[in-house]
């Protein structure tokens, strides 16, 4: 398989998928799939997936995750707020604004968006049906396929760790009928883990960027770069401890603080939850220790 960018068939074998979460969904569904770099590029993607296999993958895992647990301020979430806090640093907000997002899960941006722009017409793709409580939410599919789904003329698309999962060959598609959907000065925002520095080649994930990689991509299809940034260093994390040794004590930790939380929030004013709520996200930022590449692309006329 040739470059997805250049077409050079000088791509390597330089890394390999490692045991995913889901391991028996991984097994079945990512059998026999490989990954190649190219180096020029910056750019390395999965071989030989099948688009029915991942759609399948998603199913099944989504059947086991689905989000039963209620939080009253949804719009605080720590990687969503954070997100949006990011992008306001960089275009405003205007009224009336039609927002895509490619891959919401159960939650989404839509709640954080609220905070600084009420008016939002809000469309989605995700196999999960949102339950939020807002007016102009419109789902128009389980996934976004370029040759068949239809899109309406969009402000703003979100892609929050969903450009990952593309399938590597209709990743310039997708990405031109993105372009295509948008008004003139129309944005993307793209948030994604940066996989290649901490070498977490991981299923589901079948595209993994490094940054000059992810601004060449969008730039040679016609968009220009408004920011782009590297969160959270990687020199002073050790990502095998972080990830086998102490992956449960922090899961355990995560989950009981999060329990304990959303009880005592359930016999407080929501005015004191959200100003707790704000302080806490401000002095904690990104709830991730992981590191990330977020990026805000703009079309080209």
């Amino acid at each position: 398989m040739n470059c997805l960018l250049c077409n050079s068939n000088e791509t390597k074998e330089i890394f390999s998928y490692k045991e995913g979460s889901f391991v028996t969904e991984s097994k079945k569904y990512f059998a026999n799939v490989g990954i190649r770099t190219c180096e020029n590029c910056k750019i390395s993607y999965c071989t030989n997936i099948i688009k029915e296999n991942l759609d399948n993958y998603y199913k099944s895992i989504y059947q086991n995750t689905q989000n039963k647990k209620k939080d009253r301020f949804k719009e605080f979430n720590s990687r969503f707020f954070s997100q949006v806090l990011f992008f306001i640093n960089h275009v405003k907000l205007h009224k009336n604004i039609k927002v895509l997002e490619v891959g919401p899960s159960n939650l989404g941006i839509l709640p954080s968006l609220k905070i600084f722009q009420e008016k939002i017409y809000y469309y989605y793709f995700d196999q999960i049906t949102l339950k939020h409580k807002f007016n102009n939410i419109t789902k128009l599919g389980d996934y976004f396929d370029p040759d068949t789904s239809k899109l309406p003329e969009i402000d703003l698309i979100w892609m929050s760790h969903s450009l990952e999962h593309i399938i590597p060959k209709d990743l310039i598609k997708i990405i031109k009928t993105y372009h295509d959907a948008l008004k003139k000065g129309g944005k993307i925002f793209i948030e994604i883990p940066n996989d290649v520095k901490t070498k977490s080649f991981n299923v589901p994930h079948t595209l993994f960027f490094e940054k000059e990689g992810l601004s060449k991509l969008f730039e040679k299809l016609n968009f220009k770069i408004l920011a782009i940034s590297e969160i959270n260093s990687v020199e002073h994390l050790n990502f095998s401890n972080l990830k086998n040794e102490n992956k449960n004590t922090k899961i355990e930790k995560k989950s009981f603080l999060n329990k304990l939380y959303l009880f005592i929030q359930t016999f407080i004013p929501d005015k004191y939850v959200k100003k707790y709520a704000f302080k806490h996200f401000i002095s904690n930022g990104p709830n991730s220790n992981f590191p990330i590449i977020r990026l805000i692309v703009e079309k080209k006329d």
